[in-house]
């Protein structure tokens, strides 16, 4: 586990062309296919998604009502819970990414699959939002809230 291969959520560049997009669905998800293209996205239900057929994440409700996908990171629900109690949240978990001590982020498939947990969850996942927005931008489609 020495050569573990993470990442900081403040060391992803977010997206702001959808090559780019693409290039972090490439990085940060699940992918199928020769492992230097990373071709297919992984979607359970579909079980693989051309990526260079995906201009945003909200396509993949065109293939699937409820379509679930695998982020390359880790958390732990008692690290959210503890994050909303610490912040007064009730209903949100904002900011919970912002600490690095609450997830890890495989750059490694590889890793990620034999030292992580890997798990789909729903594109609507409340908890990974900021994850989502982080990684692939506008093409999430979600919006960071700016509070002024």
């Amino acid at each position: 586990m020495e050569n573990l291969e993470t990442i900081s959520l403040n060391d992803v560049k977010t997206p702001k062309t959808v090559e780019e997009f693409r290039e972090n669905l490439r990085k940060y998800y699940t992918c199928l296919g020769d492992p230097k293209k990373k071709e297919e996205l992984f979607v359970q239900q579909l079980n693989k998604v051309k990526i260079d057929e995906l201009n945003s994440l909200s396509d993949l409700y065109g293939l699937h009502p409820e379509p679930m996908i695998c982020p390359k990171v880790d958390w732990n629900m008692d690290d959210v819970h503890n994050h909303m109690d610490k912040t007064g949240q009730i209903m949100s978990c904002n900011g919970f990414f912002d600490d690095e001590n609450n997830y890890t982020l495989y750059e490694s498939q590889k890793d990620h699959s034999r030292y992580g947990n890997p798990s789909s969850v729903k594109i609507d996942n409340q908890i990974l939002r900021e994850f989502f927005v982080k990684t692939l931008g506008d093409f999430s489609g979600y919006v960071s809230k700016v509070l002024n």
